[in-house]
Parts: structure tokens; sequence; C-alpha cells
């Protein structure tokens, strides 16, 4: 294999990629970490102000991940293994959570119960953890479901049909094969959901009430007192809880003793599973859809009225009022749209490199490139805006993009870099599937080490490189705590508009955002999917 160190113009862009990883990822990270100093620690640690929302982040995140892995399970098994009707529906409506922030399913959950208590006439209180393992139940068991229905349907059936035939029956078939063998991706999906859960903002914030969970407590920390040192411990405990989760999925990952795919071909069906358990199934899945479908169903309704519940009359107002203050909807397509492109692009080169290529500090790099996966959206932010509220940053930014452009470009940054690990892992997979000695031919034939790439993998690679702009598009339009401490009145972006509207109680307003911040994400799924020729889609982005 050619030494890379022979070709100057890989030695630059490689050592570009990595300055730019140092810059964007580690030093922010860093930054966070070393801003209370000891003294700092010490004192905000003995105040002991941070021990119960601690306990609440692991009280919610046991309660929710466990109800959302389950409901994930059955509807992860119902598609792969029953015969029941309408899976194509149940498959549209298990994908609507993902692609609007999770916030907005507590939004319409106030909603609900608050025409619920128009209707009983008494006063419900939804306000708790109660409510929001409910919400977040919702809101986060589409993640469980993806990677455990990925699990089970790539799992060979050859097992099972051999147990059936020698007389097991369908309940000890799947107690003692079906489960067994999904049980590391159960594992890892359970691990997934929870980091995703412990990080959550949007639902806590408006749900909990006077309680807090780390996350709600960092940012109340910082708009309420001002305190970044505060702030800082907290989201750096956030943190070391959501690293330490993501570990243990790693370690799970790399394990393969359980892995049972030979790579051979087989077109054995899976045995069938009784009607009972189809029919169960089917009501199972009805039931989550009917509950999802009433989330956006109210959101919609509240889009087109004047105030739900209390005033029902149809009405445009809250699209017109959108169509006068757009630029929330426009920064979000330029921002998001913008740094899912480049992450892409990024994670292309980046991904070549680090599986191709030799060179000392590559696994240093790998980690550093999946990382951004682990780092809860509060602590992005804060680092971003502690680390880049500096006069060095605003000398070089303000003369490259102007004192309004510096905080939109800061935005695509953060998300870019937050969403590195979707775009580089899509290529590695895709790249662990072509064979060296397509790219090694071309080398030997006298072409740069960058030519063969951009000549023979790249074109090789793009559903890859469309799934991870995809899952990246929709991640940045529907994040609300990267961008939380780093917008400015020119910057402002749909997620946080909705976030605003949903306190001051506009919920029209929140909820026509909302129906146009899905559309936008429909629309590019969409076109992508239309271009791919099928071959791409949501990636099962990593926890973050």
């Amino acid at each position: 294999m050619r030494s890379i160190t022979r070709e100057p113009s890989v030695v630059f862009v490689l050592l570009i990629l990595i300055a730019l990883m140092g810059m964007f990822i580690v030093y922010p990270q860093i930054q966070v970490v070393l801003v209370p100093g000891l003294d700092g620690y010490f004192n905000f640690l003995a105040g002991e102000t941070w021990i119960k929302p601690l306990f609440n982040s692991i009280q919610i995140m046991l309660l929710s991940t466990t109800t959302a892995v389950l409901l994930g399970f059955i509807y992860a098994y119902a598609m792969v293994y029953s015969d029941m009707r309408w899976k194509p529906f149940f498959r549209i409506v298990g994908l609507l959570p993902l692609l609007s922030p999770p916030f907005v399913v507590a939004a319409a959950y106030l909603l609900i119960f608050s025409l619920a208590s128009r209707m009983l006439g008494q006063r419900i209180n939804v306000l708790g953890i109660g409510g929001l393992w409910i919400v977040q139940t919702i809101a986060f068991f589409p993640f469980a479901y993806q990677l455990i229905a990925d699990v089970l349907s790539r799992s060979d059936p050859r097992l099972e049909q051999a147990a059936r035939n020698l007389g097991a029956s369908a309940w000890n078939v799947f107690r003692t094969i079906t489960l067994p063998l999904a049980r590391p991706g159960l594992a890892a999906a359970t691990l997934t959901t929870a980091i995703y859960i412990v990080e959550d903002f949007g639902n806590p914030i408006l749900l909990l009430g006077k309680e807090t969970v780390l996350a709600t407590q960092a940012y109340s920390l910082i708009s309420g007192f001002g305190d970044f040192t505060g702030a800082a411990v907290v989201s750096t405990i956030l943190l070391a809880l959501a690293l330490a989760l993501y570990v243990a999925r790693l370690r799970l990952e790399g394990n393969k003793s359980y892995v049972t795919i030979s790579g051979k071909a087989t077109s054995i069906p899976r045995p069938p599973v009784p009607r009972a358990v189809s029919n169960a199934c089917f009501v199972a899945c009805l039931l989550l859809a009917i509950m999802i479908l009433l989330v956006y169903g109210v959101l919609i309704i509240s889009a087109f009225v004047q105030a739900f519940p209390f005033n029902m009359t149809p009405t445009w107002k809250n699209f017109e009022y959108i169509g006068e203050h757009s630029l929330p909807l426009r920064n979000t397509l330029a921002f998001g749209g913008t740094a899912a492109i480049i992450c892409a692009l990024f994670g292309l080169v980046l991904a070549f490199f680090v599986q191709r290529k030799q060179w000392f500090g590559r696994g240093v790099i790998d980690f550093i490139a999946i990382m951004p996966a682990a780092v809860p959206g509060i602590f992005w932010g804060i680092g971003y805006a502690t680390a880049f509220n500096q006069k060095w940053f605003e000398a070089i930014a303000y003369p490259l993009f102007g004192r309004e452009g510096t905080p939109g470009m800061l935005i695509i940054v953060a998300l870019l870099f937050w969403n590195i690990p979707i775009g580089y892992q899509a290529v590695m997979a895709g790249l662990q599937q072509i064979d060296r000695s397509l790219d090694e031919a071309a080398t030997s034939l006298g072409a740069s080490t960058l030519r063969g790439f951009r000549d023979i993998l790249a074109p090789m690679l793009g559903s890859a490189l469309l799934t991870g702009f995809v899952t990246a598009f929709v991640r940045a339009v529907t994040t609300l705590s990267v961008v939380i401490f780093l917008f400015t009145p020119g910057t402002t972006v749909a997620t946080i508009t909705i976030f605003q509207k949903v306190n001051d109680a506009d919920w029209g307003g929140a909820a026509a955002y909302t129906i146009l911040v899905i559309g936008m994400a429909v629309l590019v799924l969409s076109a992508v999917y239309f271009i791919s020729g099928r071959r791409a889609g949501l990636q099962k982005a990593p926890g973050g």
C-alpha cells in the first residue's frame, strides 16, 4: 500500500481534517470541562444542588427506556415476523416522531389533556415524572424500533425453521432462539435509547414543572442566573453519564460472539407465527399508531383553529403569520442544509483516510469522529457558547463573515460537527463492503490516492453519502438543545421559535411551525429517496 507521506496533497488534506476536528470537536468540549476549575467543581458539588436532578435523570431514563424499548421490540417483531395487515402504514407512522422536534410530543400532550380537562370540567395535572414518562416513551420508541427491527431482519431464519421442523412450539422457538439472538441488538437499542432520553432537554423543561433533570438544570443556571460555571459542572456530569452508556454500547457492538449471519444467501422463509400472535401484534401496533396520530392530529387541528381547545373557529392566521415571519424557517433550511451537505462530504473524506490508509494516530481520530455521538446537545451548545465567545474568535470571524453572519456560521459549524458521526459511520459501513483491490488497482496504474478516491470509491458510495446527508439534515432541523445558546434574533431557527411559542401558550403558532418543519423533512427525504433510487434513507443515528 502506498505510504501517504509520498503524496504531499494527501498529507495536506489529512492535516486540514485533523485541525478542524481539533478546533470544533475537541476544543469546545475541553473548554466546558476546564471552565469551572477545581475550586468551581468542589464548590458546586459541595452545594449538592445537582443530586436531585441526577436522581431524576436516572429515574426517568430507567422508566422511559424500559417502556420505549418494550414497545419498540413489539413494533419491530410485528413488522419482521408477523403477517399482519397495514405494515406500510405502520412503518410511516413509526417514522413520524423522528421527523419532528421531540419536545412537540410534550406540547401535544399538554393540549390533549387541556381538552380532556375542558370536557370533564376539572383540571387534570399532567406535569411531573409520570407525564414525562409517557411522552418520552412515545417520542423515543422509534429509535429502539429501528435498531431492533434491523437486528431481527438480519438474523438467519434457518435456526428457527429447523427448531419448528423438529417439533418446537412457536413460543419455545421465540423463547430459546429468537429472543437470545436478538439480545445484543436489544441491549444496544436499550443503551442508545437511554442516551437519547437522558440527554433530552425539551420534553423535561415543558413537563417537569418545578422538578429538574441535569439538562434542564444546566439551561436554568445559564438562562436564569448567568452561571456558566455551575452549568459547565452539571453538563459535565451529564456528559459522564452519557459517555458511560455509549462506551457500554460500543463494547456490546464489538462483541462478535453473537453474530449469526454467515454471509451466505438464503431463501428460507421465517416460520409463520400463530394467527393469534399476528392479531395481537396488529392490535398493539394499531393502539400505538393511534397514540402517535393523536399527537400529530392535535397539532394539525391546533394549527388551523383560533385557540385549541377553547376556540375551534377555523383560521389561516397561524400560517399567515409564518408567511410574514418566515426567517426562522429560512434559517432552518439554510443552516440545516448547509451543515448536512458539508457533514456528509467531510464524513466521506475522513472515513476514506481512516478505513483505507495506515498512519500514526488513526485510532485516535476514529474515536474523535464518533465521540460527538455521546455528547449531549446541551453540553455541545454550552461548549460552543463558551469556547467561541472570545475576542480572538471574533477577530478571525468578523472579517470573514461579518458581525451579523458570524452567529449563523457558528450554528452551521456546531450542527455540522455534532452530526459528524452520522456521515462518517454511514461511509465507513459502505467502504467495508467495497473490496480494497478496486482502489489499489487504480493507484497501481499510476493514479494518485485522491484521484482514485474521487473516480473509483466516491461514485460507489453515493447511497451512503445520501443516507448521511438525510439523517444529518433531519437531526439539524429538529434539534433544540444545540442551538439554544447560539442563536441571535437574526439567526433564530424553527425549533427555537416553536419552543418560545409553546412557552407563551401560542399553541397554534407552534403547531404551524412544527407542521412546516415536518413537511420540510419529508420533502428532503422524498427527494433523496427519488434521486437515490430507494437506496438511501434514515440512518439509525447514534445517541446524542
